[in-house]
């Protein structure tokens, strides 16, 4: 769980660290291989790491909601957009400004578009800049993927306290703030997605292995899925 130290000052670093030590490697085609974002060097670096992980890890390229192996610009209302990943079928996507805002800009603000076909469609900024927005994305998409998971239904809050002397909790601000505002926790082999306010809560967890869930029965939770 050492990533969770560069969050703060070396997001793309944290992304690195946990994807190599969450998905395993796997045997890729050469031709695969190339097919990744063509030329890295026009995009901001923490999508191009990101790219450049995908040919190392290609399951972060099979998300439910991807990041797309080709960014795809787009004309917007409020000026010129690349897409890089998309939400449901293309329900909502994520685009930065393009060409940037800036010159060099190396880490871009991040823009959340419902209903990117809709004239009438207005951005909403995310909190995070695209390296932390890609670490957010990530995590959410991992446990999504994993091959256990465990989702309690709603609860008090205050019935979480019992979890946090085994979970470290990662510093971002929370994913999706306008639906679940989730916030992400760790442990080894375990990753943790709570959405809850100040008198109810529900769980996710995603695991590697089945056994690290087991010591989650302890708690007593109400389970709706529950593969340990």
């Amino acid at each position: 769980m050492d990533w969770v130290d560069h969050v703060e000052t070396d997001p793309i670093r944290a992304l690195e660290s946990f994807v190599l030590g969450w998905f395993p490697a796997e045997e890729t085609e050469p031709a695969e291989e190339e097919s990744t974002a063509g030329d890295l060097n026009n995009l901001p670096e923490a999508l191009a790491a990101f790219h450049r992980l995908a040919r190392l890890r290609p399951a972060i390229h099979r998300f439910h909601d991807p990041v797309l192996k080709q960014p795809r610009r787009s004309s917007r209302r409020l000026g010129d957009r690349l897409v890089f990943a998309v939400w449901d079928g293309a329900g909502m996507d994520w685009s930065i400004p393009w060409p940037p805002e800036e010159p060099c800009q190396a880490d871009p603000r991040v823009w959340l578009t419902e209903e990117p076909n809709a004239a009438d469609s207005e951005p909403i900024l995310e909190v995070e800049p695209l390296s932390r927005f890609l670490l957010q994305f990530t995590l959410y998409e991992a446990i999504n993927a994993a091959p256990y998971h465990a989702s309690s239904y709603c609860m008090p809050t205050a019935r979480l306290d019992a979890l946090w002397s085994m979970l470290r909790p990662i510093p971002l601000s929370p994913f999706l703030p306008a639906y679940t505002a989730e916030r992400f926790f760790v442990a080894p082999g375990l990753l943790m997605q709570v959405s809850n306010d100040e008198s109810e809560a529900v769980v996710s967890f995603g695991a590697l292995h089945r056994g690290t869930l087991t010591p989650l029965l302890e708690h007593g939770f109400s389970w709706s899925r529950f593969d340990g």
